[in-house]
Parts: C-alpha cells; sequence; structure tokens
C-alpha cells in the first residue's frame, strides 16, 4: 500500500514537472543595452516568477537565474546564463544554459543605448536546443530609467520551425556606478511573467 502511494506520488509530481517544462518556463532577459566595458565582468542574479495554468489549475513557477557577462571590449559582451526552476511541489528542474554576445550600437549615458544580440542553448524557454536574436532599447535620462526588449526565439528541436517572440521591459536602477537593480515584466509566447535581478560590475 506505501509503495503504491510512492509510486503514484512520483507519477504526479513527475506529471507536474513535464507539464511545467511543455508550458514554457523562460529566461527572464534581465539585460538592457548597457555594455559592461572592456576587461570588465558583470554578475547578476535575480529570480522570475511565472504562473502556470494547466485547465481549471493555477500555479507559481520561480525561476532563480545567475548571469556571467565579460566586456570583450567596450561595445561587445559576451555571457552565459542558467537557472532552476521551482515550482509548487518545491523540486527543482534545470531551467537550461544559454550563451550570447552583446554588440552595442549606440551608447550615450545621457540619452539612449541601443544594442543587438544573437545566442543559443538549451532551456524550455527555448522548446530545447535553440537560437535567439535581441534587440535592446534604454532610456538613460535620469527620470525615466527604462528599457525594453525584444527577443524572437527559434527552436531547433521540433519538427515545424516557428518563431517565438518574447517582449520585455521594465526599470534600470542604478545602486552605483557598479551596481543596480532590474525590476523587468515580460511575455514569453503571450506567457506573462515578471521579476528582479541584482547586476555587479566588477
Amino acid at each position: 500500500m506505501i509503495a503504491r502511494r510512492r509510486l503514484r506520488s512520483v507519477g504526479i509530481i513527475g506529471l507536474l514537472l513535464a507539464v511545467v517544462l511543455l508550458s514554457g518556463c523562460y529566461f527572464n532577459i534581465f539585460q538592457t543595452a548597457r555594455t559592461v566595458g572592456a576587461g570588465k565582468v558583470a554578475i547578476s542574479v535575480g529570480s522570475g516568477v511565472v504562473s502556470i495554468t494547466v485547465g481549471q489549475n493555477s500555479s507559481l513557477v520561480f525561476t532563480p537565474q545567475a548571469r556571467l557577462t565579460v566586456g570583450l571590449s567596450d561595445s561587445v559582451d559576451l555571457g552565459v546564463q542558467s537557472g532552476v526552476m521551482i515550482g509548487s511541489s518545491g523540486q527543482p528542474g534545470f531551467l537550461g544554459a544559454i550563451g550570447d554576445v552583446k554588440l552595442a550600437l549606440l551608447q550615450d549615458s545621457e540619452t539612449f543605448s541601443i544594442a543587438l544580440g544573437i545566442g543559443g542553448g538549451y532551456s524550455p524557454g527555448l522548446l530545447g536546443w535553440g537560437v535567439e536574436g535581441a534587440i535592446f532599447l534604454d532610456s538613460n535620462i535620469t527620470f525615466l530609467p527604462l528599457y525594453a526588449v525584444y527577443r524572437p526565439i527559434l527552436p531547433l528541436s521540433g519538427t515545424t520551425l516557428g518563431v517565438i517572440h518574447q517582449f520585455a521591459g521594465g526599470l534600470h536602477l542604478d545602486l552605483s556606478d557598479s551596481a543596480r537593480i532590474l525590476i523587468e515584466v515580460d511575455s514569453w509566447n503571450g506567457v506573462l511573467g515578471g521579476g528582479i535581478s541584482l547586476d555587479v560590475r566588477f
């Protein structure tokens, strides 16, 4: 009797995990158009949250994430991001890992910044293996510290090719010359989420 209950519990947890994986838990973007600078390193830690609905049931999934960025030059960054997802069961699952390169087209600390990015890796947000692009736009005006990002995602693991769209926007709040907080709201293929991240440069 106890063995059947355990087997049933494991089955239910496995089913919930599969549903979460197929429902599109994704990386928050947690990036702006700003590059870190030649020879500098930035570490970002944060967490997103997304509400997953299956039938009549809804649950929150938390996605703690970390990002490492290296400045190859003043206008080119190389980054890698990974994390976990934690559903209502409390069991963590691998969120995947993605790498990307960002190229700054315009960096004006008093007006606007614009950058382009390209990357890829493995993640439920990429539906397995996939590639992605990114367009970053920052407002650096003191009283309007906003950023916006559009990320087209091309999954490579499926039988048909189709683009997934991710939009994000938020506030980049400077704590000092080397630290800031990003507060983000995003939409991944129509699934709404949000999160907060601390970004520190060395």
